[in-house]
């Protein structure tokens, strides 16, 4: 082989290890960089899995508190049925069939305070 395609193969080896180093030289830290956003990724996908754990727990918590809230007010509802019914028969069948009795209670209470005038009493 002649000198000079020596100093040719010479050159482009040169200029293919220069390149191939400088190639190393800036993927390197980018590698690095890379490696580094792979290891938050990884932890931050295990706190989002543990999130959403958490999360499912807590809807089942709320799902349930609500059950036994809606079964509080189913309760009360029925509650609320049965006094208005009370009621209603209270005001039906003795309010309505008392009235003229009733309406005497004021006048036996004066009496009632005026007898015990008349005996001293308080």
């Amino acid at each position: 082989m002649s000198t000079t395609v020596l100093i040719i193969i010479f050159v482009v080896a040169l200029v293919v290890s220069l390149g191939f180093l400088l190639l190393v030289v800036t993927l390197v830290p980018a590698i690095q960089q890379f490696k580094s956003l792979m290891i938050d990724l990884e932890k931050t996908s295990i706190e989002a899995r543990d999130l959403a754990r958490e999360t499912k727990r807590l809807i089942a918590v709320a799902e349930d508190r609500l059950d036994k809230v809606d079964s509080v007010l189913s309760q009360s509802k029925r509650t609320v049925e049965h006094v208005g019914d009370t009621l209603s028969f209270i005001n039906n069948n003795v309010l309505r069939r008392s009235a003229g009795l009733l309406a005497f209670l004021p006048a036996v209470k004066m009496g009632w305070n005026l007898v015990k005038k008349f005996k001293g009493g308080k």
